[in-house]
């Protein structure tokens, strides 16, 4: 995802204090996901179910797609920032919730892309450029 979308601001596993099934939520948010998060979450198991598989997928309890500006984010990006590696926490509250145990792939903004200025191109003709 991130070679054909971008970089992802966050992209977490957390497992809750009562997991369901003992199992991770996958926590991702970046710009370029939808801002209507059924979509967003719906692209992402996509993404995961060819990369991981079917079974892969089944192993996570939800996948929780927040947007840029969610106080979670502005958490993790302030207190347990993360440039692609991993960084582990635990027995943490997170706005109410009980996290057990975390794993932080990333938390960090992602550069922004400046689009490319145009090439100049010159409008001599193949034999003019030859002489000049």
């Amino acid at each position: 995802m991130v070679a054909q979308k971008g970089d992802f601001t966050l992209f977490a596993l957390l497992r809750r204090d009562e997991p369901l099934y003992g199992l991770w939520d996958l926590v991702v948010s970046a710009p370029w996901l939808n801002s209507d998060t059924l979509a967003a979450t719906r692209e992402v198991a996509d993404h995961l179910a060819k990369s991981i598989g079917t079974k892969g997928l089944q192993q996570l309890a939800r996948i929780v797609v927040i947007t840029d500006d969610n106080p979670t984010i502005k958490f993790f990006l302030k207190n347990v920032p993360v440039d692609d590696g991993e960084r582990r926490i635990q027995k943490t509250d997170l706005f109410g919730l009980q996290i057990e145990e975390g794993i932080i792939f990333r938390a960090k903004r992602p550069e922004r892309v400046r689009p490319r200025g145009k090439v100049a191109r010159s409008t001599l003709s193949a034999a003019s450029q030859r002489r000049a």
